[in-house]
């Protein structure tokens, strides 16, 4: 079975922030008049704007029966996966909901877990009625999306290690327990806080986004400035994890993914006997290239060692970026580089990574990033 995976980029002053919208299909048989048909799903979408181009794209390509395509009467989704609560990732899933049929939702909503949060609280005025009040109220895009869903019968499941969504996709985290510590951690909760993490995530990823990097720091082949036991905030590393394996050929998308949760996916996969360098060929880039997500080691696990320069291994990885974004930064996209994967970014555009014979948009090739031998100097 063929499939595709398509990155949705504004190119709008609507959208200078960066932003994930994913959609996908594979071939899934042939109906009765020799049609193919196909598995179409969403993963995250983006901002109002990714919201619009992502219904815009998939009504051109997905269901346009003039392309011999579907039914363009059937405008139905099979499923959606939200990764984490980031409104740069679900506030065009309404967009979705609001034009096409959807069969079902992935995702993960804190207020379901109040009575195995509750011991945590720290403020004795809360019950746990209130608590789940909170707790919509701060990730009110997704209990949004929530009430959406109810409105239009369409169930919710969780999104938990071990899910499997339409055979081919498989959730390698979180597992529940470590979500629920998350949770605990998240400043966005009135709960104790964890040791593990303690810095403000949203504020870093406000500085970082509008940061101008200054590329001072040489690199070379061998010399990698990536750091280790770099932290992202407890929200990014709630992100669901996607391991998808169509007809052989595998793919990982990431959400916003930090180490932590990266190593936790890898475990997974071993555990139930897959080999993530050998059986993944195409890579989300995880949180839009930010370097408080990946480190050396977590790479080599993912991606593989490093490699002989001028080599490849035939893999591919695409970081969703608003235009004239700083991200991917400099030295993410170098260590991909030395383990031999051909890295792409958005830069505002709609991108595609296809597998197999899918029908023919008349696309041209992409330029993939180089290697840069300067980067952004550490300053945190």
């Amino acid at each position: 079975m063929a499939y595709e995976i398509d990155f949705i980029g504004v190119n709008s002053e609507k959208s200078t922030k960066d932003a994930d919208a994913i959609c996908m299909r594979w071939r899934s048989g042939v109906s009765f008049d020799g049609t193919a048909t196909y598995k179409i799903g969403v993963v995250d979408g983006g901002f109002e704007a990714h919201g619009d181009a992502l219904v815009a794209h998939m009504n051109q390509y997905y269901f346009n029966d003039e392309l011999n395509i579907k039914d363009i009467t059937e405008k139905s989704v099979d499923f959606i996966v939200i990764t984490h609560p980031d409104q740069d990732h679900t506030i065009g899933i309404k967009k979705v909901l609001e034009n096409f049929s959807v069969k079902k939702i992935y995702m993960n909503r804190p207020w379901k877990y109040v009575d195995d949060l509750f011991d945590k609280v720290n403020d004795g005025r809360i019950t746990k009625e209130s608590l789940a009040r909170r707790l919509r109220e701060k990730y009110k895009t997704i209990a949004d999306i929530e009430d959406m869903a109810k409105e239009k019968n369409i169930p919710i499941y969780e999104a938990f290690e071990g899910t499997h969504i339409e055979d081919e996709l498989l959730i390698l985290s979180p597992e529940k327990q470590y979500y629920l510590s998350l949770l605990v951690s998240s400043e966005k909760t009135p709960l104790e806080m964890s040791s593990a993490f303690q810095h403000d995530g949203t504020l870093l990823k406000f500085l970082e986004s509008v940061k101008d990097f200054a590329l001072n720091i040489l690199e070379t082949w061998d010399i990698e400035t990536l750091r280790e036991s770099e932290t992202t905030s407890a929200e990014n590393e709630t992100s669901v994890i996607l391991r998808g394996k169509v007809d052989g050929s595998g793919f990982i998308l990431t959400g916003d993914a930090g180490i932590g949760s990266l190593n936790r996916a890898i475990d997974y996969m071993e555990k139930i006997g897959e080999n993530i360098v050998e059986d993944i060929s195409f890579y989300q880039v995880p949180h839009h290239g930010g370097r408080h997500n990946v480190s050396p080691s977590v790479l080599n696990r993912m991606l593989g060692e490093k490699i002989e320069k001028g080599n490849s291994r035939n893999k591919v990885a695409f970081a969703s970026v608003a235009q004239n974004s700083s991200h991917p930064l400099k030295m993410v996209t170098n260590a991909y580089i030395r383990r031999g994967v051909t890295i792409y970014k958005t830069n505002g555009n709609v991108i595609c990574h296809h597998n197999g014979k899918m029908p023919d948009r008349g696309w041209v090739g992409l330029k993939s990033i180089e290697f840069s031998d300067y980067v952004e100097e550490w300053s945190n």
